[in-house]
């Protein structure tokens, strides 16, 4: 095509002539693909005439990082370092078209990734070389790249193939993780004992995890907890909804019975303090000389590494399994209502999920759930 005087040209495949190969356009397919094209040469060298430069996987990258970062200047730098180091730092892959980016390019990225299990390690390297990321940190790898990738394709989708979308998609699917998180299901005795040993860990930490015990919240929904979220007359915590997505409407608040107990314990973190305070604290900690800190105010919770240390202490207390992850809870806190007989909806709903998220990962306790009320209700002769 011919543009305000500039001739461009591109080879968009092969005519279905004798002996062509697979995917060869015919002609009719040619030509809407020809005029598609063109009209997304045309739609760029407007932007680019408007001072906007052509869009890469760097600019989606570093514009989804900018949005981030004005929602949570925390978190969007957290996703910024996961990014850059692992996205970023790939030059071809980061100044890569949007435009020509199709899943093969996406999936050779990652190919370049040293992911644990999938490459040798060389014992040349020794403590000092990278460690090999594990499957799960790739899968949340993904999961900020898609995002930017499709913001930008949504953003500049009058320049962009109609196809982007379903490449996006395909290549970032999830890799498949063995030691899935919710295999970790603890009993109800060794919960207890978890939480009584954060206690004895830290008492600030120990309402952390007593909540995340009684309630399989997840870390963002606790850190947004409020003292008058503890409605203490009816026995019960309002946990706010999750923040995922992209929605701008907020989710509405669940309400989670509690025990007395529980109250009792949580008590000391609500009294004499405002209703619009967060419920759950820590001390924040100065630095008064090179290795001597002292406690310096009290903060909400952060994000959810920031309790590796204090999780670490208390699974060696508790004698749980050393890889016991935090998450655990929530997925024990599924499985023991899937078992007590609540409708799956039910269960969602506390645990701000949807009924084919339950279904689809705890099928398995659905299942086991279904017979004991169907066995119930069997005819005795």
């Amino acid at each position: 095509m011919v543009a305000e005087g500039h001739r461009i040209e591109e080879k968009l495949g092969s005519a279905d002539d004798d002996g062509a190969p697979a995917g060869a356009l015919t002609y009719r397919t040619a030509v809407t693909a020809a005029l598609d094209w063109s009209k997304r040469q045309y739609a760029a060298a407007q932007s680019a005439a408007n001072g906007s430069s052509v869009p890469t996987v760097r600019t989606a990258v570093e514009n989804y990082v900018a949005k981030r970062k004005k929602r949570s200047a925390r978190e969007g730098s957290n996703a910024e370092g996961r990014l850059t180091r692992h996205v970023l730092s790939d030059k071809e892959f980061a100044d890569l078209a949007l435009a020509k980016l199709r899943a093969a390019e996406i999936e050779s990225w990652r190919g370049r990734l040293r992911i644990s299990g999938l490459v040798e390690i060389d014992d040349a390297e020794g403590e000092d070389g990278p460690k090999p990321l594990a499957p799960s940190t790739v899968n949340r790898l993904m999961n900020d790249l898609r995002a930017a990738l499709n913001d930008a394709a949504e953003r500049h989708r009058r320049e962009l193939p109609a196809h982007l979308a379903a490449e996006i998609k395909v290549g970032t699917r999830a890799m498949s993780v063995t030691d899935d998180a919710r295999k970790q299901l603890l009993s109800d005795e060794q919960i207890r004992s978890t939480i009584n040993a954060a206690f004895e860990v830290d008492e600030d930490f120990g309402r952390l995890v007593l909540v995340a015990g009684v309630t399989g919240a997840r870390h963002s929904q606790m850190r947004r907890l409020r003292v008058g979220d503890l409605q203490a007359d009816k026995l019960r915590l309002m946990m706010p909804g999750s923040s995922k997505g992209r929605s701008a409407k907020a989710r509405p608040p669940v309400s989670i019975p509690i025990t007395a107990e529980t109250l009792d314990k949580l008590q000391p973190a609500v009294t004499g303090r405002e209703a619009d305070e967060p419920l759950l604290e820590r001390w924040a900690y100065k630095s008064v000389g090179p290795v001597k800190w002292e406690k310096d105010h009290r903060r909400p919770w952060g994000p959810a590494y920031e309790v590796d240390n204090w999780w670490a202490a208390t699974v060696e207390r508790a004698g749980v399994p050393a890889d016991t992850i935090m998450y655990a809870f929530r997925h024990s806190s599924i499985v023991r209502g899937l078992k007590a007989g609540l409708p799956v909806r039910l269960v969602a709903a506390l645990h701000d999920t949807s009924s084919e998220m339950i279904e689809r990962h705890y099928s398995a306790f659905i299942v086991d759930a279904t017979e004991e009320l169907a066995r119930r209700a069997a005819l005795a002769i």
